[in-house]
């Protein structure tokens, strides 16, 4: 009699998905660490160089001294010398009178170098370079160039207006024309730059629109002020934004040609927190209307982002 023998049972075969779990998760992780290695320095020079000194910042918001003779906690002093601080209240009006200047023109003038950019005309890429070079240069580089060009004895531009009997021009000699002249000067060394991000604009746009457009008879002015305008808005936006917060720290370029003079007419926010906190003023006082000039452009860049926001809906 042959005795009975009941079939191995055997372990059901895991989907191939399953199986391949801990190998997936092995390489993620891998590929996690991998990307952090990578990361390490710059998140290193970044938690260094850009997150400590943020924060404590606000540190020393609430402290008085130098770095010399040490600090100590003064609460909320420099909060309120800063409120009634007419000087710092000057400074912002001088900051604000800059930017009613520079803001249009490094829009509408970048504009214009971007159509130049983005044209057929012969020769462009030499204009290209010519327009783009001061671009490359430093704004104190660009400061320095005209300081010496419009040096009242021997600038070129005094000479050869001499030459033609005409008088010495000297617009840093009066605040209004040296702060005009400052916003000019700004616009003329990211002429380049703005001209760019415009023409990328201006070349991305689809030939079949503009091609429509002069069939049902749009001419130059109308395309331009129609079609391209409108698809080159968040072109405009980006500038604009970049552009208030430069203004609202302008202050290498004030260094260079004026150093906050004559009086304090061309002094702005930036130039007024250098002095207090480099010649023999309070690190914290400077603090504090640091963290002023933080809030006020926040608050720029916040109403303008919801205004935008408002239009394109």
């Amino acid at each position: 009699m042959t005795a009975l023998t009941t079939p191995e049972r055997t372990a059901p075969a895991m989907p191939a998905g399953v199986r391949g779990r801990p190998a997936r998760r092995r390489r993620e992780a891998i590929d996690v660490v991998t990307g952090l290695t990578f990361l390490a320095p710059k998140l290193i020079f970044f938690g260094l160089f850009v997150a400590v000194p943020f924060i404590y910042t606000f540190v020393l918001v609430f402290q008085r001294g130098d770095v010399l003779m040490g600090f100590h906690w003064v609460g909320l002093d420099n909060i309120v010398a800063v409120a009634s601080d007419t000087l710092f209240r000057q400074t912002l009006l001088n900051t604000f009178f800059f930017m009613v200047v520079y803001l249009p023109l490094s829009l509408i003038v970048p504009l214009g170098v971007g159509r130049l950019f983005a044209s057929t005309l012969r020769g462009v890429r030499i204009y290209r370079a010519l327009i783009y070079m001061p671009s490359l240069l430093s704004i104190v580089a660009v400061g320095l160039i005209w300081r010496l060009m419009l040096d009242p004895d021997s600038g070129p531009i005094n000479i050869a207006l001499r030459a033609l009997g005409i008088d010495t021009f000297n617009p840093f000699a009066d605040g209004t024309t040296a702060m005009i002249a400052i916003a000019l000067i700004t616009v003329w060394g990211g002429l380049g730059f703005g001209g760019i991000i415009y023409m990328a604009g201006l070349n991305d746009i689809p030939g079949e629109l503009l091609e429509s457009a002069r069939i049902d008879g749009a001419g130059a002015w109308r395309i331009f002020w129609h079609v391209q305008l409108p698809l080159l808005r968040p072109l405009i936006q980006f500038l604009a934004i970049i552009n208030t917060i430069g203004a609202v720290q302008v202050f290498d370029i004030i260094f260079v040609l004026t150093k906050g003079g004559p009086g304090t007419s061309t002094s702005t926010a930036m130039w007024y927190i250098y002095t207090i906190a480099f010649n023999g003023g309070s690190v914290g006082y400077a603090a504090a209307m640091s963290v002023v000039l933080l809030l006020i452009t926040a608050t720029l860049s916040v109403i303008y982002i919801r205004l935008t926001r408002t239009s394109d809906r």
